[in-house]
């Protein structure tokens, strides 16, 4: 049973299923983002609409991986909606901060991909990176790529404004101030580190090891200049010719001719090109992070 929804949440779900568009959520950390979605998602598909997401929220994803952008389709035709996985882009990190290119390019070619799907609404989730000279920059650059028709714009006091003052005149652009629901708290560092934890530990599952040849794949982006003992654990991106991310891999070995991974992506054929991350994982899940800067 739905419950009765509070007035600016119906007036925008009007929108939605009357209009359609592409919906930006921006927000800080736990400001109940990811929720918002995950309940437009529902009421829409209840009502007969095909949805798609985009998870670009890198930390806390609630699609995907931890460390990469994710597409998701929800078909109406599935009661309680099922996330239908289409498209992933690892860029290799939690934060944006030190990869803001390639957050922003990874975005606008999950986006692409999301407009050949033929669904009227597109939501686009968002890290909470909103506040500061880098942050601001960063999230109007994304506007400006990305060209939502829609911002739901979601704060608890005036952290937002600098962004949303920004956007006002933009005529292609109409902006939702939404409130935080009561129920949003805001979590710890160390429970946000939990949850990307709980994450690896379900994906890194029945892992397979592969060993790779460079003189018959690419590397997309540049290699590691650490001693191979010290980068046990790195995530690498395991993309196809175009890309796209098919798997993930933690890093085994890596010699000038030779990168071995545990995977649990099967089969691996379709493998064209690596993508060396950012962030280690132990055999626990605990997260060790080296800077872009290094390699």
């Amino acid at each position: 049973m739905e419950r009765p929804l509070a007035q600016d949440l119906r007036a925008l779900l009007k929108i939605i299923t009357d209009q359609g568009g592409t919906f930006l959520v921006l927000g800080r950390t736990d400001v109940g983002k990811s929720t918002l979605i995950q309940n437009l998602v529902r009421l829409v598909t209840a009502r007969g609409q095909a949805v798609a997401v985009l998870d670009a929220d890198l930390g806390q994803s609630t699609y995907g991986l931890p460390t990469t952008l994710t597409l998701v389709h929800f078909s109406p035709e599935i009661e309680p909606p099922a996330p239908e996985f289409v498209a992933r882009v690892f860029v290799g990190a939690t934060s944006p901060v030190g990869h803001l290119l390639q957050m922003l390019v990874g975005c606008r070619r999950l986006l692409d991909r999301a407009q050949q799907l033929g669904v009227r609404s597109i939501f686009i989730d968002t890290t909470g990176l909103v506040e500061g000279p880098l942050a601001i920059e960063f999230k109007l650059q994304k506007i400006d790529l990305l060209q939502p028709t829609h911002l739901l714009a979601l704060a608890r006091a005036a952290e937002l404004d600098p962004i949303v003052r920004a956007c006002v005149r933009r005529e292609d652009l109409q902006i939702h101030r939404l409130p935080v629901a009561a129920a949003a708290r805001e979590r710890s560092a160390e429970e946000r580190r939990a949850n990307r934890q709980d994450k690896y530990r379900r994906y890194f599952t029945g892992l397979v090891r592969h060993r790779f040849q460079l003189d018959r794949l690419g590397v997309w982006g540049r290699l590691p200049q650490r001693p191979t003992e010290t980068l046990a654990g790195l995530l690498v991106g395991l993309n196809d010719a175009q890309g796209f991310c098919l798997g993930v891999g933690l890093l085994q070995d890596y010699t000038q001719n030779l990168v071995e991974v545990l995977t649990p992506l099967l089969p691996v054929e379709k493998v064209r090109l690596l993508r060396f991350g950012t962030v280690a994982l132990d055999a626990r899940g605990n997260e060790r992070f080296f800077s872009s800067r290094e390699w």
